[in-house]
This record gives structure tokens, sequence and C-alpha cells, in this order.
């Protein structure tokens, strides 16, 4: 079947939605310079802060049912490291895994990386930030 989205820089998704039977669609568009095609709809790992690991599952299925390719995570949202992770361990190819320290100093962010590594169960991720640069105070 011939992509009728081929001649735009936007890629899309079709979803289907289960309940009313129609077609949606989640844009996909280059994520900066990393070359990852990403849905523009991205997964908060903060939902699944206080998951159990059977509802995280359940969420993280759905998330590849619909096409969703982009997780957003950080060590301090609960265990959403930890139920990502037994996820990440058949589906690391599946997903964009980004996750955040809150630390300002060298040995801080470095310990917090290798921390959200052991978690979600990953060699690599594809996107580390630096959490919570509100005040410049901190920087």
């Amino acid at each position: 079947m011939k992509d009728p989205y081929a001649m735009y820089s936007t890629y899309y998704v079709i979803v289907k939605q289960k309940s009313c039977r129609s077609w949606y669609m989640i844009i996909k568009q280059q994520f900066g310079r990393t070359k990852h095609s990403s849905t523009r709809i991205i997964f908060g790992g903060y939902a699944l802060s206080d998951a159990s690991q059977a509802e995280a599952d359940h969420i993280l299925e759905m998330l590849l049912e619909y096409g969703v390719n982009h997780i957003d995570t950080a060590p301090m949202y609960g265990n959403a490291e930890k139920c990502i992770g037994s996820w990440m361990e058949q589906h690391r190819d599946d997903f964009f895994l980004a996750t955040k320290s809150r630390s300002r100093s060298y040995d801080g962010a470095w310990k917090d990386l290798q921390r959200s590594l052991s978690r979600l169960k990953v060699n690599q991720i594809d996107l580390w930030q630096m959490h919570g640069l509100t005040n410049p105070v901190s920087w």
C-alpha cells in the first residue's frame, strides 16, 4: 500500500480506536538531531510512579499497540524506571528512551545515570536531560 503521507516531511502512525472503530493519526517527526522518528505524543513515565508491574505492563502494551514510541522518565518518578526496565529487556528497540538527573554536580549526575541504566535494564539511553531547571541560581 502506498503511503498517502509520503509527500510530507512529517510522518504519521495510523491508530485504530477500538471503541468507535475510527482511525486517528499520531504524527511522527524527527526528534531534534537524533534522526529518530518520534511520535509527537510522548509517554510521561511519571504516570507509572505508583503503578504495579501488571499495571505498567498493560500501559506499555497499549503504547506499542497505539504506536507511541517515545518514553520520558526520571529516577524521581517512583517505580517508573523499574516498571519500564522490565519491559526494556524485550522491547528496547521499540522505544526512544529519555531520562533525567536532578543533580548539578558531575559525580551526582553520573551516579544518577548509572542508577537509571540499571533500573531501566539498558546499556544506553537516547536522551539524558537535566531535570527541573527552573531556578537559574541552582544551575
